[in-house]
C-alpha cells in the first residue's frame, strides 16, 4: 500500500470511529444500549459499531457502566485551572475541543473559542485549552478583571470580537477602516485584556461537528484566538492568521456530522 493510500485508509478509519462517537453525542448523556447506537448508524453493522465503541473505550472516551450499555464520558472542553474564565454553555464541543488542542499543541500558546450574543452585543468564552500555563496564571491573577474580560465584554473590545463585528454586517453596510481590513484578511489583532499580551483571531462560519445549512451563506458563529506575549517572534498577524486558518479548515472537512432522520425528528420536535 502506497502512502497516498495508507492515508486514505486511516482518514476512512478515523472518519467511521468519530461516526460512532458523535452518535454517542446525538443520544445525549447517560447509559445507552448497544442496539440504540447500531440503529443510529444505518451505515455500519453491529460488529463494527462495537468494534469501533471498544477503541473509544480502550481510549478512555466512553465507559461501560454495566454489560451492554455504553456511556460517554464527560468531556471537558477547557484544561483549564482559571475559574470564571469559560462562560456556561450547552453547545456539544466535542470536536471545537480537538481543535483548540491541536493548535495549542503547535502554538504552545493559549487558544479560546468566542461566540457572539445577538442580544447583548457581547463576544463570550465558551472555550479554551492551554491556560494553564504557569506564567499566564499568575498574570491573570495579578490583574483585576482580566478572566471577567477574557471571558465577556462588548465585540468591538478587541480581536476576537472584532473578527466577528466585521463579517457579521451585510456586504451592503458600511464598515469603518478597521473592520474592512478585518473583512479582506479574515483575521484580526489587538492587544489583550491583560496587559503584555496580544490576541490574533480568525472567524467561524461553523463550529466543527455541527450540520451546514445548504444553500445558505453561513453567517460568522464564533472566533478562535491565539493569546501570546506580545514579544512573540515574527508578524503574529500572517504566522497565527494562516495556521488558524489551515486548522479551522481542516478540523470542519474531519469532522463528522451525523444527521439521520431520527435526529432530525427529534430535533423538531
Amino acid at each position: 500500500m502506497d502512502i497516498g493510500a495508507r492515508s486514505s485508509h486511516q482518514r476512512r478509519e478515523r472518519d467511521r470511529t468519530n461516526a460512532v462517537l458523535h452518535a454517542l453525542l446525538q443520544l445525549g448523556p447517560g447509559p445507552h444500549k448497544s442496539r440504540d447506537i447500531v440503529d443510529a448508524l444505518t451505515t455500519m453493522e453491529a460488529d463494527e459499531v462495537r468494534r469501533r465503541l471498544l477503541q473509544l473505550f480502550e481510549a478512555k472516551v466512553c465507559y461501560r457502566p454495566r454489560y451492554g450499555y455504553w456511556e460517554l464520558r464527560p468531556v471537558t472542553a477547557t484544561p483549564s485551572d482559571v475559574p470564571g474564565l469559560v462562560h456556561p454553555n450547552t453547545t456539544p464541543l466535542l470536536d471545537v475541543s480537538l481543535l483548540l488542542q491541536n493548535l495549542h499543541r503547535r502554538t504552545q500558546h493559549a487558544v479560546l473559542l468566542h461566540t457572539h450574543s445577538p442580544v447583548t452585543g457581547e463576544r463570550l468564552c465558551i472555550a479554551a485549552a492551554g491556560v494553564h500555563d504557569a506564567r499566564l496564571r499568575q498574570e491573570l491573577a495579578f490583574t483585576p478583571g482580566a478572566v471577567d474580560r477574557l471571558r465577556r465584554a462588548p465585540l468591538d473590545s478587541d480581536a476576537p470580537g472584532l473578527a466577528m463585528l466585521a463579517n457579521l454586517a451585510g456586504h451592503d453596510i458600511p464598515l469603518r477602516q478597521d473592520l474592512r481590513r478585518i473583512r479582506s484578511a479574515q483575521v484580526a489583532l489587538s492587544e489583550a485584556p491583560l496587559p503584555g499580551w496580544l490576541l490574533v483571531a480568525v472567524p467561524l462560519r461553523r463550529l466543527p461537528g455541527t450540520p451546514a445549512i445548504p444553500g445558505a451563506e453561513p453567517r460568522v458563529v464564533a472566533a478562535v484566538s491565539i493569546m501570546a506575549p506580545d514579544h512573540a517572534q515574527g508578524d503574529p498577524l500572517i504566522a497565527y492568521g494562516r495556521l488558524m486558518h489551515n486548522a479551522v479548515q481542516d478540523a470542519i472537512e474531519t469532522s463528522v456530522v451525523i444527521a439521520t432522520p431520527r435526529f432530525a425528528a427529534a430535533r423538531a420536535a
